[in-house]
């Protein structure tokens, strides 16, 4: 009978264990599915609060859960106050919704997913607190709407007849989508946060308003109409409703820009320093500075890293030139050689052939060249970009080049294309789209030193395909680039963190061995000035991959494989470089040293 009783006993004690570990596994699968919910709602609910985000990124939104009924054909929130405090909002109950998630109970994939979407709303949250209303410039010289508005029209993809309208329903909405942002800019005035290159923004905006009905980017958006093989008469009907919607809304919001910036030139309430004069400016532009980073640093870290990144470089570059003094000369001289490419496509072909030797392979690596529509070529300094592609899109991937910035056989075209082409951005999306699950690290996952970060790592690995040129002046040459950049980076940081006039920017640049004065250092600093963080997410993201290669190559020895570690820094996607850093430990510790 006692042997009956303690038989029982243990079936009951197992019993209990089984049940708690089921109801542990029940508890571990219901927070998974709950998270993939969470993030696709937050997938859904983003594409059905804007437009051109849903255009851009879906060809069937149907297939993603995505009522384009829902959203507004618009080019998005007007810059109100009254927006601002519904995004304070909106930001604050998503965050409260995300913080109930335990993250030990993800897989490794969400939690990947977690720290990237942790990272995002943490600095979004920071940056959109009331006292930094108004800091940001909505037309900087390099990148605002004065560019993006041209852009986003010259190469819009136009799928069906419901695009064309609408298409035109978007022109016509240019005219007080513009008039809300000079409205925040003459707030930011009248705060006393203005800081735009005023002259830069007006002369853009001005050959945009002559060009008029002759306009390229009309032409652009009547061709998409023309690629549908409509009835004629009905293409005809669209292509007067889109002239008449240009004239009536497009240029007008153009002429406006011009008009504004130059009365608030006449007003003199445009500041010439960096953030650092405004009261908050130092606190925004260190979160401006770590959301353009991907990584948790201090302005004093990054200022330091990019110090000693620096004299790494010149180290280099002193080496090379011990070893190998003749080769250097056509750099010293300012007369490279040609690489011998006659074609952007013979640049791309014989890269996309070399590629898989160093890189993992992708399937969909077909694409198409197109030049970049002539008045945003002839008044910019872009030389390419590729064009993001749709997640269900299936046709070929596009670069954009500009024939007016180079001979297509100079040494600087051939890295462009490799920033943005193979190895760069094009081999990169086709990556992250061909091994990554989630829509949301595709398309919302908001990390710009990750992805500008790799394709300058892309470029430069890239100068080792060059067959014909010294390779002792190839690396001359990226280490001198490297150089000026790190001295940017730090000028930045001077300008917007401490305040720096262009005289210190010029003493700065003086001590480190630049020889820069007058109108040189004047447009240098005015760049830096009208552009903080602009070029953080290129050359920070590049030296962060540097150091994380070299952390590999360091642990690894002779065990180390180029191909396995860009599979690893390119297997997750976009997300911050403690998530990259994570996988790269983890390639080190499985490959057994």
């Amino acid at each position: 009978m006692r042997r009956t009783i303690r038989t029982a006993s243990f079936l009951l004690a197992g019993l209990l264990v089984l049940s708690m570990a089921g109801c542990s596994q029940v508890k571990i699968g219901y927070e998974q599915e709950k998270f993939d919910t969470f993030m696709q709602d937050v997938f859904v609910n983003t594409m059905q609060s804007d437009y051109t985000t849903a255009h851009t990124f879906l060809k069937n939104p149907a297939d993603f859960g995505v009522d384009m009924e829902k959203v507004p054909v618009n080019l998005g929130d007007r810059f109100t106050q009254e927006n601002m405090e519904k995004q304070r909002e909106q930001l604050r109950e998503t965050n409260e919704t995300f913080r109930e998630f335990d993250r030990d109970l993800l897989t490794a994939e969400q939690q990947d997913i977690y720290d990237t979407f942790d990272a995002q709303i943490a600095l979004e949250l920071q940056l959109s607190d009331a006292k930094f209303d108004y800091y940001a410039p909505l037309f900087e010289s390099m990148s605002g709407l004065q560019f993006q508005l041209p852009t986003l029209f010259a190469d819009w993809e136009v799928r069906s007849e419901q695009d064309v309208q609408d298409l035109i329903t978007l022109v016509q909405d240019v005219k007080p989508y513009v008039a809300s942002a000079l409205d925040y800019t003459q707030k930011q005035a009248d705060m006393g946060l203005l800081m735009l290159d005023l002259d830069a923004v007006a002369d853009y905006c001005s050959g945009i308003v002559q060009a008029g009905e002759q306009s390229a980017i009309l032409s652009a958006m009547s061709a998409g109409i023309d690629s549908l093989n409509l009835d004629p008469e009905r293409a005809e009907t669209y292509k007067n409703e889109l002239v008449q919607a240009f004239t009536d809304s497009f240029i007008p919001a153009f002429q406006y820009i011009c008009d504004t910036m130059d009365g608030l030139k006449a007003s003199g309430k445009n500041h010439t320093l960096g953030l650092a004069q405004f009261e908050h400016g130092k606190e925004y532009y260190e979160l401006l500075l770590r959301q353009s980073i991907g990584a948790d640093q201090s302005v004093q870290e990054v200022r330091e890293m990019m110090e000693t990144a620096g004299r790494d470089h010149l180290k280099n570059l002193s080496a090379i030139l011990l070893q190998n003094p003749t080769a250097l000369l056509p750099l010293a001289e300012n007369n490279l050689p040609e690489t011998g490419y006659d074609s952007y496509q013979e640049i791309l072909d014989d890269l996309r052939d070399k590629i898989p030797e160093r890189f993992p392979a992708v399937q969909a690596l077909n694409y198409n060249i197109v030049a970049i529509n002539e008045e945003i070529a002839s008044d910019t300094g872009v030389a390419a970009y590729f064009n993001i592609p749709p997640l269900d899109g299936t046709s070929a991937k596009q670069l954009r080049v500009n024939p007016n910035t180079g001979e297509v056989s100079s040494l600087s075209t051939y890295s462009t294309v490799a920033h943005e082409g193979f190895p760069g951005h094009m081999y990169q999306y086709a990556y992250m789209y061909e091994h990554v699950d989630s829509d949301y690290i595709k398309a919302l996952s908001n990390v710009p030193a990750y992805t500008e970060g790799y394709a300058v790592y892309a470029q430069y690995e890239a100068l080792k395909e060059l067959e014909g040129i010294d390779q002792a002046l190839l690396d001359a040459y990226r280490e001198n680039e490297l150089i000026s950049y790190c001295a940017i980076i730090v000028c930045d940081i001077g300008i917007h963190y401490e305040g720096w006039s262009i005289e210190e920017f010029t003493s700065y640049l003086n001590k480190q061995g630049f020889s820069l004065a007058g109108e040189d250092a004047q447009l240098q600093y005015e760049q830096l000035w009208a552009n903080p963080c602009a070029f953080e997410p290129y050359y920070v993201g590049y030296e962060q991959f540097r150091a994380l290669k070299e952390k590999a190559q360091d642990a690894l020895g002779d065990q180390f494989q180029e191909k396995a570690f860009n599979e690893v820094i390119l297997k997750s996607g976009t997300v911050p470089f403690s998530v990259v850093e994570r996988n790269v430990e983890a390639y080190i510790k499985n490959s057994g040293v």
